[in-house]
């Protein structure tokens, strides 16, 4: 019995038996069986076709049980999620973007992936300024070993966008580190990636954000990507779902994902050239962590 349970509790908790949603879904594919049934009732009756009307009854009744089972099972086991927002295509899907820095520069010409750096766009890979295990740590360390270091640094000084005024400011005090301090939501192109400040340091170079922050953050994000993106398609890791710190407490991964879709929608960004869209990369082991059936019926994400 508790394995029955334990199980039960693996597949089915995501969407529950009482959800409106699917309930709603449900009833809807109800209405167009109904629909046939009624449409062939009216050249063939249980009698003409001498067939056993309670068996046809019993038959029709499984089948819908069944039917709804498959519609729960479905449910909470869906990985991937199509959307449109703002006649953007969104795609949302189980995905690693470490494999795409295994592109080469001229291989991605027609698409940028974001990495979620911090707001000195550090370069120094350490464990205490950035960790080697984050996408921005292990980006820093394939452009050392591509000896292209200095190219970036100098891409981050220069760049008219990043540097614009009022966009940053020098903290001359810091020991570590580059002492440029970026806005959050600050965005840098380079060879087809978009370093984007995402996370603030304090003084002993701790990453933390809070919620309005991280709202704050897309808000800018999408404002300063239109800028760049150039009718591309454009990779984004779901940002936050790591190792960054949020005051008062992390939100869920189904939280910073939903403030994510609905901050691209109010902010009115759209990439609607060709078949280009948007794809949001979620690492497998978040998925387990995602409601992705809501999402693709949340009305809000239209």
């Amino acid at each position: 019995m508790g394995k029955l349970k334990v199980w039960f509790e693996d597949n089915f908790s995501k969407v529950k038996f009482y959800d409106y949603i699917l309930w709603k879904n449900y009833l809807s594919v109800l209405g167009i069986i109904s629909s046939i049934v009624t449409l062939i009732s009216f050249f063939a009756t249980a009698q003409s076709m001498k067939i056993n009307i309670r068996c046809v009854v019993t038959m029709f009744i499984v089948i819908l049980i069944l039917l709804f089972m498959c519609m729960w099972w479905s449910a909470n086991h869906q990985k991937c999620v199509r959307l449109k927002i703002n006649n953007t295509k969104i795609q949302i899907q189980e995905g690693n973007i470490f494999g795409l820095l295994d592109k080469e520069p001229e291989n991605r010409k027609d698409e940028i992936s974001v990495i979620a750096v911090n707001d000195y766009y550090d370069t120094i890979v350490d464990d205490r300024i950035i960790a080697k295990k984050t996408l921005h740590g292990q980006y820093i360390d394939r452009i050392v070993q591509a000896g292209k270091l200095e190219k970036l640094e100098h891409t981050i000084e220069t760049d008219e966008i990043l540097n614009k005024e009022g966009n940053c400011i020098e903290v001359p005090d810091r020991i570590r580190g580059r002492k440029i301090k970026y806005s959050i939501g600050s965005v840098v192109e380079f060879e087809s990636y978009v370093l984007a400040a995402f996370t603030k340091f304090n003084e002993n170079n701790k990453a933390y954000l809070s919620a309005e922050e991280y709202t704050g953050f897309w808000m800018r994000f999408w404002e300063n990507i239109d800028e760049i993106y150039a009718g591309r398609t454009i990779n984004i890791p779901l940002m936050g779902a790591g190792i960054a710190r949020f005051r008062n407490g992390k939100p869920s991964k189904q939280e910073l994902l939903e403030v994510m879709l609905w901050s691209l929608k109010i902010s009115g960004f759209h990439n609607t050239y060709g078949d280009k869209q948007i794809n949001i990369v979620i690492y497998k082991s978040d998925i387990d962590d995602l409601d992705f059936y809501h999402i693709q019926h949340n009305q809000n994400f239209k």
